[in-house]
């Protein structure tokens, strides 16, 4: 599942099963070629769940998860942090974060 979400609309969902919160921007290129690749990672993985959020919009939370550049990618398994990535991984690369 992909959804494109607020801090407010998440609500710790996060904390649940295998979760990534990607920190993205509109005008950011590498953060709009990761678009096609968190589908197909959905696509492909159905156990994980994206939830999307724009930094312009959550600066705020931004600030809380410490992002330092974008696109920024915090992976989660039951609410415990295995991984933080910035910038362009494709697909495949995410979804072998879970299997470390």
């Amino acid at each position: 599942m992909l959804v494109k979400t607020t801090k407010k609309e998440l609500n710790n969902a996060h904390l649940q099963g295998k979760t990534i919160l990607a920190f993205r921007a509109t005008w950011c290129p590498p953060c709009q070629m990761m678009g096609p690749e968190l589908e197909k990672l959905v696509a492909t993985n159905p156990e994980i769940n994206i939830y999307d959020l724009d930094v312009d919009s959550e600066v705020e939370f931004a600030r809380e998860m410490q992002v330092s550049g974008i696109p920024s990618f915090f992976l989660y398994n039951d609410g415990k942090l295995l991984d933080y990535v910035t910038g362009y991984l494709p697909a495949m690369e995410l979804a072998k974060k879970f299997n470390k």
